[in-house]
């Protein structure tokens, strides 16, 4: 093998195991479901539309809202999640309760 191609190949093998934490107990990526005390409904409607309701701690977040179909029901859920995540989690009362919202 010649040393540019041993090089490459050491490269990738170092750029990958670098990215790797293996004291992680759960190596999972955390994303927008992991999150608890959230609750999304998603009510299909007969004209194929569908109606999304997010609460957290049983408190609505919003109104019900209307969207052409899951997907875009689904995303919107998620942007509404984060939204309230970033705020509750730069409430000062968040960091002195230490109220954790990822499971």
């Amino acid at each position: 093998m010649r040393e540019s191609n041993l090089r490459i190949l050491v490269r990738q093998i170092l750029r990958e195991e670098i990215g790797r934490n293996y004291h992680t107990i759960d190596p999972d990526p955390i994303t927008w479901s992991s999150f608890q005390d959230f609750e999304i409904n998603y009510y299909p409607q007969d004209d194929g539309f569908y109606l999304m309701d997010v609460s957290y701690k049983n408190k609505k977040l919003g109104p019900t809202t209307r969207y052409k179909n899951y997907e875009e029901a689904e995303h919107h859920a998620r942007m509404i999640v984060d939204k309230y995540r970033v705020e509750v989690m730069n409430d000062e009362k968040y960091a002195s309760n230490h109220d954790a919202i990822v499971t």
